[in-house]
């Protein structure tokens, strides 16, 4: 935990049962770390300031997912406080069933990196299995919440908020970078593509 900032981590009923450590020198590897397991600190188990944003998750009806305490911390101060995060961790089956007991609308803000992408495709993955389809925001030029609201001001990522992708929109995104639609052939084959995604929806 040499040279990180730390922040305690709690269980479901606000008793402190860890640590997260963040670097803050802008230093690329291992930007968070986690407290080592134990048998009442498990990762899949948990998703930070879950004890905090419960009720405020419940009276707006929504629930928004991040990746570290920062990213929770900097949106409380533009006053989005139905916020939680999953320590950095993939989010499993577990932590999809701990975000339906708070709303089945949920939104992905995870970072804009690749990382982030992963993640978000993880974590779609395990929210679809249990019935929840959810929305999806994507940070630009590699940002976490944290940075973009930093840069951006608080209106612009509320705004962000406030216009999530659907399931669908994402998948579009990032299939039309995949191919050069002016190329008539690649074209067809992002059109079948996304044929093939329409009708995985039942509605």
């Amino acid at each position: 935990y040499r040279n990180r900032i730390m922040f305690p981590l709690f269980d479901l009923n606000g008793k402190v049962i860890g640590y997260n450590g963040r670097v803050y020198n802008g230093e690329t590897e291992n930007k968070y770390v986690n407290s080592k397991e134990t048998d009442i600190f498990k990762k899949r188990e948990l998703l930070y300031n879950y004890h905090r944003a419960k009720d405020e998750c419940r009276r707006k009806k929504s629930v928004i997912i991040m990746e570290g305490p920062m990213d929770v911390i900097r949106a409380y101060t533009i006053g989005v406080k139905n916020c939680v995060a999953t320590l950095g961790t993939a989010f499993g089956k577990e932590q999809a069933m701990l975000v339906r007991k708070l709303s089945s609308n949920v939104i992905l803000c995870f970072d804009g990196d690749d990382a982030g992408l992963k993640a978000t495709k993880g974590a779609i993955e395990e929210l679809t299995k249990i019935g929840i389809e959810p929305k999806i925001v994507r940070l630009e030029n590699n940002s976490d919440p944290d940075d973009y609201i930093i840069k951006n001001g608080g209106d612009s990522f509320k705004a962000k908020i406030d216009n999530p992708m659907n399931i669908m929109e994402f998948k579009e995104s990032l299939l039309k970078k995949e191919y050069n639609l002016k190329n008539t052939e690649e074209l067809a084959s992002y059109i079948n593509t996304m044929i093939s995604e329409i009708n995985k929806i039942d509605d």
